[in-house]
């Protein structure tokens, strides 16, 4: 397999705003993208749509006020990235007719349904919908692997690579031995970027570290994980019966995956060349990437070790370098 297939993704905007905004400044960075990641991009928002006809038990009424203060950001509230989306109707009828329920199975009402950010995925449907229920929430917002995998980036592991099993056996092991083996040689091999070319020798650069976790498809605690990994991409559904790999970076961005035989020394390496590479675009809507949904304080853990807005050396040249690299990537 390869790393993308007929995913679209950043490059073709970037490569515009690289003709046609040349002259704004801080277009790439020496930084590597695992570290400004993390430091300078916010997570973007899932988008909770709740449907119902008003008529809500308390509990019910419990659970939509838990949401509304998790999307206003009260400090009360779990620091979870989702945005409420309440469609109310005075008959089952009418929330039927709304676009995002046509052709659902509804079992009851309210009716859940989660939607990826906007701005950081390329997908336009639905991730989950089920009932709103406190179980459903509480496994949205939050999972033990997705709070694992937050307490490692947040103590500056630059990426943890996710092996998502495909209960084939053989497939599985097949898969974690290169990826075990790969993931370690280049941890060991890789190195940042040389910031006294650039003029910068006083920024501080954290260690490249790597981390793997295995993950099962029909792990029930996380199923809303699963389903944050398997729609990330529009055709990954057509490959659940072989292990697929997903690089996650900064603040929980989950990187396209690789999957089958796609996980090999070769596609590791690029992609974890990319990573620990400089950062070619600093604006995060204009990377690859999409946000999980995790309820870490970053802002408040995270104490950047580089500035937010740095200069490319060489002028423009060195900018349509980066945006050169950075293309090639995509097309691999």
């Amino acid at each position: 397999m390869l790393l993308m297939t007929s995913r679209t993704y950043c490059i073709t905007l970037f490569t515009l705003l690289t003709i046609g905004l040349l002259a704004l400044p801080a277009a790439s960075c020496p930084i590597p993208v695992y570290q400004y990641s993390l430091e300078w991009w916010e997570r973007d928002a899932y988008e909770v749509y709740v449907f119902d006809t008003g008529e809500l038990t308390e509990e019910q009424e419990a659970s939509i006020a838990r949401l509304q203060r998790i999307s206003e950001g009260r400090r009360e509230a779990e620091p979870a990235n989702l945005r409420l989306r309440r469609v109310q109707h005075e008959s089952e009828e009418r929330l039927a007719a709304h676009s995002a329920l046509r052709g659902a199975e509804i079992e009851s009402l309210p009716w859940m349904v989660v939607y990826y950010p906007a701005v950081s995925s390329n997908r336009s449907g639905p991730i989950w919908m089920g009932p709103l229920t406190e179980e459903n929430i509480d496994a949205l917002i939050d999972s033990p692997k997705r709070q694992e995998i937050s307490d490692l980036l947040l103590n500056r592991t630059s990426v943890v690579w996710v092996l998502l099993e495909s209960g084939n056996g053989r497939a599985d092991r097949e898969a974690a031995e290169v990826l075990e083996r790969e993931v370690k040689r280049l941890e060991e091999t890789l190195v940042p970027p040389a910031l006294d070319e650039w003029g910068m020798e006083d920024i501080e650069i954290s260690d490249i570290k790597f981390e793997i976790r295995r993950l099962a498809q029909n792990d029930e605690t996380e199923r809303m994980f699963v389903a944050m990994l398997t729609n990330s991409e529009i055709d990954l559904d057509d490959y659940r019966h072989e292990p697929m790999v997903f690089p996650i970076f900064g603040r929980g961005l989950i990187m396209n995956a690789l999957i089958g035989r796609g996980i090999n020394a070769n596609m590791l390496r690029r992609t974890a060349e990319f990573l620990t590479g400089p950062c070619s675009c600093t604006v995060k809507s204009l990377n690859p990437g999409t946000d999980l949904l995790t309820t870490a304080d970053w802002s408040g853990r995270i104490q950047p070790l580089s500035v937010e807005v740095t200069t490319e050396p060489g002028g423009l040249g060195g900018f349509l370098d980066s945006a050169e690299e950075a293309e090639a990537f995509q097309e691999r």
